[in-house]
This record gives C-alpha cells, sequence and structure tokens, in this order.
C-alpha cells in the first residue's frame, strides 16, 4: 500500500513538501491499524477461561482457608442451588444476639409495626458448632477414617472436603439435625446392595461426590466405614498410620458466631428500612425466640470440655457404687431401688453435684459446699458440690467415699467410660 501510494503521488504535480507529508500521514494510519489489531489479539488470549475444576482444591493447597474467605464464595454455593442471596444484615461486635435455635434457617421480625420474614444462613462450621453430640461423634469418627487414607480436609461454606491432588473423595454437610457424607462412588453399583443412599448426580457441587450417606446412627457410620474402604480401593488409597484426633467442636451460641460472620443474616423481604431498623428487629426477633428453658441434655451437650470431662469422672465414681443414672429435664438422678443419692444439675457454665449428706456434719471441714435443704427438689441429696476444678473433684470423690460409707454402698472396680459426649 505504502508503494501504492507513493505511485499515486508521485504521478500527480504535487510539491515534495506536500508529497513527504502525505507519506507520513499513510505510514501513520497504518500504524494506528497494527496496534488495534495487536490489541485485539492479546484481548482474546486474556479472556480464555482457566480449566479448573469449579468445586475441585488446588493440589498446591494443604491448608484451610479462613472463614472470611469462604464466605465469600457462598453466593456461588446458592447460585448452584438456584438461591439468589438477599440482603445481608451486618450486626456489629458488641450488640447482644440471643440463641435464637440451632436448627432455625427463618424467622420474622416485626418492623415499624409490621411482620417481615428474615432468614438465617448457618455456614458448615457454625452448623457443625451447634450439633448435638451424637451427629459430632458420627462426624469425628468417619473423619478420622477418612484422613487414614491420607486426605486432606478443606471447609468451605456449606461443606467440607476430603481430598487428595486435585480429587475430592468425599464431603460432609449438615443440614438440620442430620449429617451427610458424599462419596465418590457410582450409586448404581450398589443398587443392590444392603446400603441406604441417595444419587444426588443432578447437584452439580456434588457430581463429582453423588453417593449421599445419611449418618444417623451407629449402624450408618459403620456402613459409611465398608463404602469409604470400597473407594479406597477403588481408587488406590493406602492407608498410613495416625494418631485419632478430636474433631469435635465445643458449642457457642449464635452471638459469637454472627460476630465472626459463621451465621449471616439476610432480608428475605424487599421492604425498605434503615440499617438500624434491621438491626434493632433482627436482635429483638432472636430474643424473643430464646425464651425457652433449657434441658439437662441441652445444657450438657453445650457445655464446654472441662465441664464434661469433670462430669465424666465424677459419673464414672458413682457408678463404681452400684447406682442407676436416670436423666430428667432438669437434672440427672443416681439411685437405688427408690433411694437418691446424688444428683447432677448444669446453671450456665457451672457444674454442680448433690450428695446425700447432711451438710452440718462437714461444717468445719475442709470441703466447700452449700446447704439446699430448703430447695425441694434437692431435699434428699442437701449437700452442693461446685463442681470447677480438679481439686473439687477430688474433694467429691473424698464425698462420694463418705456416702458410699454412710449408706452401705460396696465400690467396684470398673473401667473408665468417656461420657463427655452423649450418643
Amino acid at each position: 500500500m505504502v508503494a501504492f501510494s507513493s505511485v499515486l503521488i508521485c504521478g500527480i504535480q504535487w510539491t515534495a513538501a506536500t508529497k513527504a507529508l502525505l507519506i507520513v500521514g499513510v505510514c501513520l494510519i497504518l500504524l494506528a491499524v497494527s496496534c488495534l489489531l495487536v490489541m485485539e489479539i492479546i484481548g482474546k488470549r486474556n479472556a480464555v477461561p482457566q480449566t479448573e475444576s469449579d468445586s475441585e482444591p488446588r493440589a498446591e493447597e494443604s491448608e484451610t482457608p479462613s472463614f472470611a474467605e469462604a464466605a465469600a464464595s457462598a453466593d456461588e454455593d446458592y447460585a448452584e442451588e438456584g438461591i439468589l442471596p438477599e440482603q445481608e444484615v451486618l450486626l456489629e461486635e458488641g450488640l447482644v444476639v440471643e440463641d435464637d435455635g440451632e436448627t432455625a434457617d427463618a424467622g420474622f421480625v416485626i418492623v415499624n409495626g409490621e411482620r417481615v420474614k428474615v432468614r438465617y444462613d448457618r455456614s458448615f462450621e457454625a452448623r457443625l458448632i451447634q450439633s448435638d453430640d451424637a451427629l459430632k461423634s458420627r462426624y469425628n469418627e468417619l473423619k478420622n477414617e477418612l484422613l487414614c487414607y491420607d486426605l486432606k480436609p478443606r471447609v468451605s461454606w456449606s461443606n467440607e472436603s476430603c481430598y487428595s491432588g486435585r480429587t475430592t473423595y468425599a464431603k460432609f454437610a449438615v443440614r438440620g439435625k442430620t449429617l451427610s457424607l458424599y462419596l465418590a462412588l457410582e450409586p448404581k453399583e450398589f443398587a443392590e446392595s444392603k446400603y441406604s443412599f441417595t444419587d444426588v448426580h443432578g447437584v452439580s457441587k456434588y457430581k463429582g461426590v453423588p453417593m449421599r450417606l445419611k449418618i444417623k446412627s451407629d449402624r450408618a457410620v459403620r456402613w459409611a466405614k465398608e463404602l469409604i474402604a470400597a473407594m479406597a480401593e477403588k481408587y488406590g488409597l493406602h492407608t498410613i498410620q495416625r494418631e485419632a484426633e478430636n474433631f469435635r467442636p465445643e458449642y457457642r451460641d449464635t452471638t459469637s458466631l454472627v460476630i465472626q460472620r459463621l451465621i449471616k443474616l439476610y432480608l428475605a423481604s424487599d421492604k425498605e428500612c434503615t440499617d438500624e431498623e434491621w438491626e434493632d428487629a433482627v436482635i429483638s426477633d432472636l430474643k424473643l425466640r430464646d425464651r425457652a428453658p433449657r434441658e439437662f441434655l441441652t445444657r450438657l451437650m453445650r457445655s464446654p470440655i472441662a465441664l464434661k470431662t469433670n462430669y465424666s469422672e465424677l459419673k464414672n465414681e458413682l457408678l463404681r457404687y452400684g447406682l442407676k443414672c436416670r436423666m430428667s429435664k432438669s437434672n440427672e438422678s443416681y439411685y437405688i431401688r427408690h433411694v437418691t443419692y446424688a444428683k447432677f444439675a448444669i446453671r450456665g457454665k457451672n457444674l454442680s453435684l448433690y450428695l446425700a449428706l447432711a451438710p452440718s456434719q462437714f461444717a468445719d471441714t475442709k470441703y466447700i459446699f452449700k446447704d439446699e435443704s430448703g430447695v425441694s427438689k434437692y431435699a434428699a441429696v442437701p449437700l452442693r458440690l461446685r463442681i470447677s476444678s480438679a481439686r473439687s473433684v477430688r474433694w467429691a470423690k473424698e464425698l462420694i467415699f463418705a456416702l458410699g460409707k454412710k449408706e452401705g454402698l460396696h465400690r467396684t472396680e470398673l473401667p473408665e467410660t468417656d461420657y463427655r459426649y452423649v450418643k
């Protein structure tokens, strides 16, 4: 084109200066066109999507990401399930959110005299933290089993995955009070077997682990272990020697989980309100829903591990004297026939042991106790001990021995049983 332009220009009687300007102009136009072509090629190359699995972890990832990062991917989970996230209500630290029940996913709040719906979005970790001890124990057992095959855990907002390299072999999920385990096995291969499962091929985020097992009993745990072994054999996963770990998280209330962003609150309504009105409404609703009293079993499951350990040690000691236990709404009693010799109670984070001993007999001793003779339901076991340390456990055992001697109860050596987790 430059040559053609030169011929055209030279064929006409132009001055030398004019010809030079025309040639420079044509060259500049050609340069601009070349730059545009190069930019278009580079843009197309950058637009090519990365071929990376949308649900599998990277091979080099070896640490569990923080839940701040996991929360950022929550909208992707909703998109896969066909749910559009609503406007989130952010509660500042320092605000008190009363516990509203672990399985509640939605509720109603009153804003300017109108009833408005709010959705509670719990992360996998929040659901696990607020689950009962039976679920935690089964999760703990199966997670240890999976890790024995040299798999690594990785937590997202809605699941926990166990993987090796780029391949995910199992996932945990919690919905309500049910623990689900998803395995990388073809359901149709086990269609005529004894195992109960659901085929979830149709759910995109579980397409790599399409066999869903509901873990609701000890039998379900045994079957899950058998299927894990079958999966390991299919993919050539080898076992490794490792010490079992305790993956049961301690219970935490909803206040702390909301502040830590492990639970999110969303508006399920298009009503326009200020942020302050939404915060006040949500908090009022949660407080209203928390007025129900807590049973002894619920309090025990939510207690810190130190309280559970003291409880387990003293329960073992009481059972060595031939006592039987019975759990009521507010207590756990230890008895023989129609005579009650001891009771446990939990108030807040305090464990109390009540014994059928006369407080007046121990008035000038080293023991620290309280006389509960005036409380009718503790009249038969009036000596109350607060169990909060190793020393208080030792003193409680001494007083249990005194009780056994007084009532003619014979102590029998029994193996220690772990009662820290209710099954």
